[in-house]
């Protein structure tokens, strides 16, 4: 038989009357204001020191080169929450693309190696190398799979 809120008891009506007066309301109307802050994609304090103002340490990130700096430079820098963990190596279909020319790149030395009459130990080097870059582009989509997961569940953590 299903209880209902008419059968819990004197009890329980006077235990949910103590849990209100020990409930704070100011803590559920401060936690909407939680995914706002996280949002904040600067990570730089925003009152500077006596230490930074005597170091000029805010003058470090400042680029004093003749030349423009790399595409996107600033759009990918020191984001708080990033879909990538190497963002520069553009989107998932552009990694499997450089990793399908690494493969190619591969089989071609291999073919110009042995045509010049390299020793064995410079294709076995050759193909460590390969196999290296691989495992890492292969671990890089990996965590960012795992990383795109983290951040929805963190999304759905925070939407309740």
């Amino acid at each position: 038989m299903a209880r209902t809120i008419d059968d819990l008891g004197l009890e329980s009506s006077s235990r949910y009357a103590e849990d209100q007066e020990l409930f704070d309301q100011t803590l559920i109307q401060e936690a909407r204001i939680i995914p706002s802050q996280t949002k904040i994609t600067s990570t730089l304090p925003t009152y500077p020191s006596e230490f930074d103002a005597l170091f000029e340490l805010e003058k470090q990130g400042t680029v004093w080169a003749r030349f423009l700096a790399p595409p996107n430079y600033y759009a990918s820098r020191r984001r708080l929450f990033s879909e990538q963990i190497i963002p520069t190596l553009g989107p998932p279909d552009l990694q499997e693309t450089k990793m399908g020319r690494i493969e190619a790149i591969g089989a071609e030395e291999k073919g110009k190696r042995r045509e010049e009459g390299a020793p064995p130990n410079v294709e076995e080097e050759l193909e460590t190398e390969k196999q290296t870059l691989m495992h890492l582009l292969q671990n890089i989509h990996l965590m960012d799979e795992l990383l795109i997961d983290i951040n929805s569940r963190r999304v759905q953590y925070q939407k309740g």
